[in-house]
């Protein structure tokens, strides 16, 4: 299914956001924020929480610096 990470259209195998997040690329998750169409979603349900074609998902990453 085709959905769009953080401005940029990814083809996803799997119904589940970790599928989306695996072909984001996305290794690291300490410091990670996930928001599915504007709603965030908690960490301890990214492997179980489905997602849709056309579904906009945000990656936020806290950063150190000043």
């Amino acid at each position: 299914m085709e959905v769009n990470i953080n401005h940029q259209t990814f083809f996803v195998n799997g119904q589940h956001l970790i599928a989306a997040l695996e072909s984001y690329g996305l290794t690291q998750t300490k410091g990670v924020a996930i928001a599915v169409n504007e709603h965030v979603v908690p960490k301890s349900s990214w492997e179980s929480f489905q997602i849709h074609q056309g579904d906009h998902i945000t990656i936020i990453t806290a950063a150190q610096g000043g």
